[in-house]
């Protein structure tokens, strides 16, 4: 598995979030601004390595997980960029 590079554009997903909104992202490009490769598992390991994004405040990602779903990501979303969308509405208690 190849490993990010700081500056790197990826294409993240939409994540949306029933009971806490305000953490709801909508999906596009992004750029890679954190690296975090973990010292506890084994190189490859698919939580070996997580990417913080620029455009995307409070979210890690998967790095490997990312990289399997580009192609995916490129004709969902195109030329969007990805960005926080938070919902605040009051879903009555969800």
């Amino acid at each position: 598995m190849r490993k990010p590079i700081i500056g790197e554009k990826i294409y993240i997903p939409t994540s949306l979030y029933i009971g806490h909104g305000e953490d709801d992202v909508a999906g596009g490009l992004a750029t890679v601004k954190k690296i975090n490769i973990s010292n506890h598992l084994p190189e490859g390991h698919c939580n070996s390595i997580m990417i913080e994004v620029n455009e995307v405040k409070g979210h890690g990602y998967n790095w490997k997980v990312l990289l399997e779903h580009q192609e995916e990501y490129k004709e969902r979303y195109g030329n969007q960029i990805a960005h926080n969308d938070p919902d605040y509405h009051d879903y009555g208690g969800w």
